[in-house]
């Protein structure tokens, strides 16, 4: 029989909730550290080094200014400034003092101010010109809040406690401020300003954390959604329930990406449009998930535009700290489909722009255009710097890390590898299952850089365990076949490469397969 192609090979990612017999060609039912780019499945990229602390950092924060953007990297009590060459702390009134214990910082950029919130002081802000954080000027005495956003020219808290009062299924929210300043007043009695607030139904239980969307802004509670839209005076705001069949399971867990929001629920992995919501995580990935959650403490979300990913970061039983993701659910919302990668125990991750350039200045830009591996719109395979990065602020081992700019774990190789144990290929032959196939030959469609092993094995029922047949090195710049010779009913696959450098993207593949039998 002639070379059957197969292709679009991994375009629907990893499906681990499935038996790997019921999966479609284009799904893997094992894999790891793989992505998508461009379209192809392949092996994902790794993180550098940015810097080393001399503490555990809990929060990280990119800070875009005029005169040069920075870092605000936060740890358990104290917050620092990065500019690129030096790390300076920048605590309220000197490096003397000590805020209270903040596993998972707040942060939010107010105009050209940078916001901290712990949840346990009074709110901290920053000017670029400044050389410390401050509390948030007229912040209500005795009032503290978990969760602080700005939404249009308001500040809005989504639960609060006063000096002898908890109050967590209210929104407050401060008066009206200038974009470039911050709230001058937030009293709630007074009739001369826009400040306010608004008690929601308390049978979705305590209000966990805010996201906008669209025009809205939508308020997370632990079972249930709403959503906050502006009005004007004299009620400023008006609120409605989304739905109340499930919430949020961790403050962070929820991200935006094309006019929706991702959020992971209790039970399931969600996105909705402000109206209505889906599962995106059901018969793919949603068990696996949530029984290797070890603490739901651990589960942030991270946006990620020029890939079209959403990381949902989470801790397994291999994690140094259960507080600390050292995974990531990735759902690549152009393929529709998820993969997984590792982490390097990361409490928070943060996009910025590149750290230490000066807004506006051509001439930092390094190389030419006839010359550059880079888009507009995505990361190349190179390693070189690109101006918008990805940070982690790397817990236990007390560093930042650049993320997704290199081949390699912090210098370490990566384990890559994607296996389907199950194929039956009757869909491609028009053949019954029972029909016994013999690989006699691969030409894989990869391309990329240095070496990949390629194995294939078979087996004769759906629960039998796989023969494996022995790893074959594919050398990607030069080889175009591997020589096997493996037969069942079902066939399996195996890419995996662990370097340093190496990277890989599979395609297809054309198999030289013919029928040895039908019983």
């Amino acid at each position: 029989m002639a070379f059957i192609p197969l292709r679009n090979i991994g375009a629907g990612g990893i499906v681990t909730d499935q038996d790997p017999y019921d999966l479609e060609l284009t799904q893997f039912p094992v894999g790891n550290n793989v992505s998508f780019h461009q379209g192809r499945i392949g092996k994902s990229f790794g993180h550098s080094l940015k810097f080393s602390t001399t503490y555990a950092p809990t929060h990280i924060e990119g800070w875009i200014a005029q005169d040069s953007n920075t870092l605000i990297v936060g740890s358990l009590n104290k917050i620092f400034r990065y500019d690129g060459a030096n790390e300076t702390n920048v605590s309220k009134t000197s490096d003397a003092f000590n805020y209270t214990n903040s596993p998972r910082w707040q942060s939010a950029q107010l105009g050209t101010a940078m916001m901290m919130n712990n949840g346990s002081d009074v709110p901290q802000f920053m000017q670029p010109d400044q050389s410390r954080f401050q509390d948030l000027t007229a912040w209500p005495t005795g009032v503290f809040t978990k969760c602080l956003k700005p939404y249009k020219s308001f500040l809005i808290m989504a639960g609060y406690e006063g000096a002898s009062t908890k109050h967590p299924f209210t929104v407050r929210w401060s008066d009206e401020y200038e974009p470039t300043g911050v709230p001058l007043d937030y009293s709630i009695t007074s009739t001369t300003n826009l400040a306010g607030e608004n008690t929601l139904g308390g049978n979705n239980g305590d209000l966990i954390d805010q996201l906008t969307l669209n025009n809205s802004q939508i308020i997370y509670a632990e079972r249930g959604v709403f959503a906050m839209d502006f009005i004007g005076a004299p009620f400023v705001f008006s609120f409605r329930e989304v739905f109340s069949d499930d919430g949020i399971i961790n403050r962070g867990a929820c991200s935006s990406f094309m006019g929706k929001h991702l959020v992971v629920g209790h039970n399931d992995i969600y996105i909705h449009d402000g109206n209505q919501k889906q599962s995106v995580a059901e018969k793919r990935v949603r068990q696996t998930f949530f029984n290797a959650l070890v603490d739901t403490r651990s589960v942030y979300c991270q946006t990620i535009n020029d890939k079209s990913e959403i990381w949902i970061c989470y801790s397994d039983v291999n994690a140094l700290n259960s507080q600390t993701a050292n995974r990531a659910l990735v759902y690549n919302w152009a393929q529709d489909a998820f993969t997984f990668v590792d982490l390097p125990d990361v409490r928070a991750l943060a996009i910025s722009d590149k750290v230490g350039v000066t807004l506006g200045e051509w001439d930092t830009v390094i190389g030419t255009w006839d010359n550059t591996t880079s888009y507009w719109s995505n990361v190349s395979q190179s390693s070189e710097a690109n101006a918008s990065k990805l940070y982690g602020a790397g817990y236990s081992a007390s560093k930042v890390y650049t993320m997704n700019d290199t081949h390699a774990a912090a210098g370490a190789p990566i384990l890559a590898n994607l296996e389907a144990t199950k194929i039956d290929l009757d869909q491609v032959l028009g053949t019954a299952t029972n029909t016994i196939k013999q690989i006699n030959g691969i030409l894989p469609q990869i391309d990329g850089q240095g070496t990949v092993q390629i194995s294939v094995g078979s087996s004769m029922s759906p629960q039998d365990g796989v023969t494996w047949g022995q790893p074959q090195t594919y050398e990607i710049e030069s080889s175009y076949k591997i020589d096997v010779r493996s037969s069942g009913r079902y066939l399996a696959l195996k890419v995996q490469s662990n370097s340093a450098s190496d990277y890989w993207r599979l395609t297809g593949l054309d198999i030289d397969i013919s029928e040895v039998a039908a019983r």
